[in-house]
């Protein structure tokens, strides 16, 4: 998932430090953002060639149709992309929290079964886990627990389906 980590070896959570986690952070916020303009740019571009298309006749329709169902491949590539680089960035986010609470963590004895998971694999957890300030805790729990035989899914908690509604304008 991230080949900055490529050649930390088996104890890659020591050695990576928090600045270069927000670093990688902040080129994959870029990376998103970059592939999200580019989406709307292709909705846009699809949005003016059906219009374009109302006024045309059968034959350029064909031909338009052709262009937009080739746009609409790119857009949901693009899309792949974007929501691959969304996980990618809660992986980091929450692994950011798990070195920030590093000590309290090792306390706690739950570092060392961080440290022995499979990487890729905790890294898989990390991206769909939701860490909650008041909930750190359990949430930690829930990342060890995943690590265990199987992964569970995990759904958009209510403070982002909250935050989101905000954003549409859907708040009372």
């Amino acid at each position: 998932m991230f080949g900055f980590l490529r050649g930390k070896g088996r104890d890659w959570i020591d050695k990576v430090k928090v600045d270069e986690l927000e670093k990688e952070r902040i080129r994959i916020e870029a990376r998103a953002n970059m592939v999200l303009r580019q989406i709307e740019r292709l909705e846009a571009e699809k949005e003016r060639l059906y219009n374009y298309g109302k006024n045309v006749s059968e034959g350029e329709q064909i031909m338009l149709a052709e262009k937009i169902k080739n746009i609409e491949d790119e857009i949901a590539t693009k899309q792949q992309e974007y929501s691959d680089l969304l996980r990618q960035r809660q992986a980091l986010v929450n692994l950011i929290r798990l070195k920030n609470f590093e000590a309290q963590l090792k306390r706690k004895g739950i570092w060392e079964k961080l440290k022995k998971a499979d990487p890729e694999k905790l890294l898989d957890v990390l991206a769909e886990v939701k860490f909650e300030k008041e909930a750190f805790d359990k949430s930690v729990e829930a990342v060890v627990a995943a690590l265990g035989p199987e992964i569970g899914g995990y759904a958009v908690d209510t403070r982002t389906k909250s935050i989101i509604k905000k954003m549409k304008g859907d708040e009372e």
